[in-house]
């Protein structure tokens, strides 16, 4: 009889570390004072700056990993490592470093800033774009067909794209709120939704170890294939 399968690489393994980080920014919500909780949830606490430093040190050791990997597997290393960065580089709000203004939106190339400012912010978003575009074009089609299957390393990715898409959902929700309709958050909700988002972000470092696992996982039962 074959032995089970380490959890880590079970289909489930990711959903149930959203689910357990949700979880966890309730029970914060719910322990702290929230004049302590907000003053750790700001832009410029200590959350938010060690998962900032977290993703480089990340995408550090996937920078190694990538030139450690098989040949087949080491540009989608590598294009993650870089992916990974860039989710540093955002959480310090460097996007916005030139300017003020965020060079991830249209707008910023239409505007007044310097041309200077422009294409250095096209060089440092061009690779980024460029091994994203990567990531899609060559693992897409595998992660929807591997969803529908249950294979783990699919499921994961999907959990990793809905957290990126829930936690900014969770982040614009309240500015939007107050500038579409007038609605201001009261201070618990305004923490709630800062502790939700922290811990999805939080997630984001974590999923892609999950998914190194299960691939590891994977290949190392197929034989290395």
């Amino acid at each position: 009889m074959s032995a089970s399968p380490h959890p880590a690489l079970r289909a489930w393994a990711a959903p149930a570390l959203a689910l357990a980080l949700v979880v966890a920014a309730l029970g914060l919500w719910a322990a702290l004072p929230l004049d302590v909780l907000a003053q750790l949830l700001d832009e410029t606490g200590p959350v938010e700056r060690g998962t900032a430093w977290l993703y480089f040190i990340t995408a550090a050791m996937w920078g190694v990993l990538a030139w450690r990997s098989p040949a087949g597997t080491r540009a989608t290393v590598f294009a993650i490592a870089l992916v990974l960065a860039a989710f540093g580089a955002r959480e310090l709000d460097l996007h916005k470093a030139w300017t003020g203004a965020s060079v991830l939106k249209v707008s910023f190339y239409f505007g007044p800033a310097a041309w200077e400012y422009k294409a250095l912010a096209l060089a440092v978003l061009g690779p980024v774009g460029l091994a994203t575009l990567y990531l899609v074009r060559r693992h897409a089609a595998a992660v929807v067909a591997g969803i529908g299957r249950g294979r783990p390393v699919a499921v994961t990715v999907l959990v990793f794209v809905l957290s990126i898409v829930v936690s900014k959902l969770v982040d614009r929700s309240q500015n939007v709120l107050l500038e579409d309709l007038g609605v201001a958050f009261p201070l618990w909700l305004s923490v709630l939704r800062a502790a939700v988002e922290e811990m999805l972000e939080l997630g984001l470092v974590i999923l892609p170890w999950i998914g190194w696992w299960q691939w590891k996982g994977e290949h190392e039962a197929s034989g290395g294939r």
